[in-house]
């Protein structure tokens, strides 16, 4: 049993080596190179053999006070070496002597090949009071030729002074379940809080051995000098290293504050099933465990993740100021400087205060996201915080998310610098390679609310085409948040921007038109996904953006890219009705393109000098016009009598929304065209719905005088609308007689000419002419007839285009025209524009029935 149990202890010594195999080396080296202060002396075990112990340590743990120690046993010779005549006994320099066990992996093990090397582990339970240095390892034969059978072959003894320890940084080979793994502490720090320290460590693996070796069985501690030990979270479940493969893996304990400044020894160990003991491998003496220092603004720091280096730096910390609470915003930097991609960190941000006090800061999380070699990743970060803490005199804190299995620990701490991303309205700011400026910050009406509108232009400031930024933003109106962020609507028809070119956006946001505004402020802003996007800059003003006031011959300019266009102001006036008025406009556009293109939406609206604000409408060009080509467009509403219309403004400006051209201007009152009347006055007869203003951009304002507007023509001659011109001559009113007694109606003759202007290659919106004949008598019969243009609709009649006087004869049927007509004396003929179901009353002159006028 004895020479069995000496035999085990052998083996278990030789298995622990970490020296190649076939490979010899004297004692003496292999102590040095595994730092580990082991005698150099050798005991031979034949002429051509020799045992050398490797490496022995320490750890505290359930049973006591643990030694694993291994040997390597080398056989030089040309025959096989039988172990199982050897053994060794573990003593101490007082003469204690400790019972020690091989490893249950080393069993087997009893032969050493020739000219290769075997490596045993062996491990036994000593007092508290052993050290290193105490340690005798005697070598003895079984020889039944001697006293007590035994003979002693030699010993090796550790020198006074000496220790296990791997110095801080310095790397080692251990001996791991018979794997030879170059280990190493790469980084380590550590933070405090008010109860706790808390331990992180980078530590190297690489496999310098030839076999895959199995790390789920290695665990790590913290042992200090007095043998209090503190278990090491690691993520090395079902985790394995190739041969020449490299891993640094990143450990987390945690530890009480009295211990957290003590010297203190990391050690890796295999967790040995069987004997349920923890085979130490390994012993690194920890650097001074100082507090990680908050790295300064801007700088950077390193940490490891899943064995990846990362960088990483804060910029700056940017305020959008409120009533009680600022909205801050910092822009975190990752950036993967290993050779591989790896998963996202899992990470939790936080804005400490001087006092201590934390403000978790959220971000967008990005699903199944990588950092990859080399290529900055922000994360950008936003939380409320008092509008008493600074920035500056705050520290962003960074730390790991807890999960089922792990505990958060912190990454590293920041000092924050605030930056004063701020100025005034019409200021710019810098933006990656872009400048960004506030072009203005105006205010215009909608139907029931009104809208602020901020319109910018960014500038490409590098040497190559850049993609449109993402930008959005929100106002503030005398401090207050207005709404929610909005995304910037593009008013240029493209993607990229050219070196040093410009591209032009508007954000725009709804506010109660009925808000006095003593100081406005846009807050620009870059969208993030699904929460509150990260604050560029803040605009801040007292007064809005002026609406540029110009002459009535000045062209409104549309300046945005694919869109360009010149638009002027040719004819306005407000038709009289019944109830209510229609104000009327027409205005022809110029493709500025250098190819054919649609012209841009227009929208806008009239304001008297009372403040009443009334929507237009505007037909729609839906087709495209060929470069300089010409565009009629029409524009129309319909005002209120109380509507001031000797001086009033048309403020006219790019559409967002496209108008709606099917909707018609409520009923000015009027007759009922097509027969009898009953007498309705002069207004139109559409019933419409109401019309919504669209959000306009960049708009402009004209002066229109009522006075001088182009109205109703009193005569019929030189009749212009919709791009046409009509001239009417030798009109005859006669009561149209069948047979000779047979009344059946009204006839009327006339000639006329009807000619279109031929610089438009669009006329927009439908025109229709309506004739309209009124006696003159107290009971005021009305009669009339509407003529298509262009083309007839269904049931229609056209009124072809006429270059020379051509006659045309209208028939009104009214059998009681005699009932209806109480006088055969004087008429009106009136001429109307019937646009968009509105009747314009644009030509009228009184005439003698019977008589032919000139």
């Amino acid at each position: 049993m004895n020479s069995k149990w000496i035999k085990y202890g052998v083996v278990t010594l030789t298995a622990s080596s970490l020296l190649t195999p076939n490979l010899i080396l004297p004692a003496a080296s292999v102590a040095a190179a595994a730092q580990s202060a082991i005698s150099s002396k050798i005991v031979k075990l034949t002429g051509s053999s020799y045992l050398n112990i490797r490496d022995a340590h320490f750890l505290m743990q359930e049973k006591g006070k643990v030694l694993a120690f291994s040997v390597a046993i080398t056989n030089n010779g040309s025959t096989q070496l039988d172990l199982i005549d050897y053994w060794l006994r573990v003593k101490t320099k007082s003469g204690k002597s400790f019972k020690s066990t091989i490893t249950e992996a080393d069993k087997t093990k009893t032969t050493v090949a020739p000219k290769s090397t075997q490596y045993l582990t062996y491990y036994t339970v000593v007092d508290n009071q052993t050290k290193i240095s105490d340690l005798t390892f005697e070598v003895v034969k079984w020889d039944f030729s001697v006293a007590n059978y035994e003979r002693r072959l030699g010993m090796i003894q550790y020198p006074a002074n000496t220790t296990d320890q791997i110095p801080a940084f310095k790397d080692t080979v251990m001996l791991y379940n018979n794997n030879k793994i170059r280990s190493a502490i790469k980084q380590s720090y550590i933070t405090k809080d008010a109860n706790n320290a808390y331990l992180t460590i980078n530590f190297l693996l690489e496999n310098v051995g030839l076999q895959s070796a199995d790390l789920s069985k290695m665990n790590f501690f913290i042992q200090t000098d007095s043998m209090s030990v503190y278990n090491v979270s690691s993520s090395l479940e079902g985790a394995s290293i190739q041969p020449k493969e490299r891993k640094i893996v990143t450990l987390h304990a945690t530890l009480p504050l009295v211990v957290a400044d003590k010297p203190l020894s990391f050690i890796a160990s295999l967790n040995d099933d069987v004997s349920k003991v923890q085979l130490p491998s390994g012993v690194f003496a920890l650097p001074a465990t100082k507090a990680a220092a908050v790295t300064p603004a801007g700088a950077t720091r390193m940490f490891y993740m899943d064995g990846t280096p990362i960088n990483t730096k804060t910029g700056s910390a940017f305020l959008t100021q409120g009533s009680d609470k600022n909205q801050v915003s910092i822009d975190y930097t990752l950036t993967n400087t290993g050779t591989a991609s790896i998963a996202n960190p899992n990470l939790d941000y936080f804005l400490v205060t001087s006092s201590g006090t934390s403000y978790p800061l959220t971000f967008t999380k990005e699903e199944n996201g990588v950092l990859l070699p080399k290529i900055d990743k922000v994360v950008t970060l936003t939380g409320e915080i008092p509008s008493t803490i600074k920035p500056e005199s705050s520290q962003l804190l960074v730390k790991t998310t807890a999960t089922e299995k792990e505990k958060s620990y912190i990454i590293g701490s920041y000092y924050l610098k605030s930056t004063s991303q701020q100025g005034s309205l019409q200021s710019s700011f810098a933006y990656n390679d872009y400048t960004v400026k506030l072009d203005s910050v105006a205010r215009s009406p909608l139907e029931d609310n009104d809208v602020l509108m901020a319109n910018l232009t960014i500038t490409n400031n590098s040497d190559v085409s850049k993609q449109v930024p993402s930008l959005s933003g929100y106002f503030m109106v005398n401090g207050v948040k207005i709404g929610t962020e909005q995304k910037a609507v593009g008013l240029d028809e493209s993607v990229t921007i050219a070196p040093g070119a410009s591209y032009e956006e508007v954000v725009y946001s709804e506010i109660p038109y009925t808000t006095a505004i003593d100081k406005i402020t846009f807050v620009s802003t870059e969208p993030v996904q699904d929460k509150e996007g990260k604050q560029l800059y803040q605009f801040s003003g007292q007064t809005l953006s002026e609406t540029p006031i110009r002459n009535i011959d000045v062209p409104y300019d549309v300046t945005s890219v694919g869109k360009r266009a010149s638009v002027k102001v040719t004819r306005s006036a407000v038709f009289a009705g019944e109830q209510k008025n229609n104000f009327y406009v027409e205005l022809e556009a110029v493709n500025k393109e250098t190819r054919a293109a649609l012209i841009a939406n227009l929208g806008g609206y009239i304001q008297d000098k009372n403040g009443v604000i009334v929507p237009v409408q505007f037909a729609e060009v839906k087709e495209k016009l060929s470069p300089n080509g010409k565009a009629l467009v029409s524009a129309w509403a319909q005002v209120s009598k109380n509507f001031d219309t000797t001086s009033y403004q048309f403020i006219i400006g790019q559409s967002l929304v496209a108008p709606n051209d099917t909707g018609s201007p409520p009923d000015t009152g009027g007759g009922t065209g097509g027969g009898a009347g009953t007498g309705a006055g002069t207004g139109g007869t559409g019933t419409g719905t109401p019309t919504q203003i669209p959000v306009i951009v960049k708009p402009v304002s004209y002066t229109l005088n009522g006075t001088d507007a182009q109205g109703t023509k009193q005569g019929l001659t030189g009749i212009t609308f919709g791009g046409y011109t009509l001239d009417i001559h030798h009109v005859n009113a006669y009561l149209n007689v069948a047979g000779e007694y047979d009344v059946q109606g009204l006839k009327m003759m006339f000639d006329y000419n009807l000619s279109k202007d031929k610089q438009y290659d669009y006329i927009a919106g439908d025109h229709k002419l309506m004739f309209e004949f009124v006696n003159k008598d107290t009971l005021k019969t009305t009669y009339s007839k509407q003529y298509a243009l262009g083309t007839a609709g269904t049931d229609e009649e056209l009124l072809k285009e006429a270059a020379e006087s051509t006659p045309l004869t209208i028939i009104f049927t009214d059998k009681d025209i005699q009932a209806n007509v109480q006088k055969y004396e004087d008429y009106t003929l009136n001429v109307y524009d019937v646009f968009q179901n509105t009747k314009l009353l644009i030509a009228t002159k009184d005439l003698k029935w019977f008589t032919p006028s000139e």
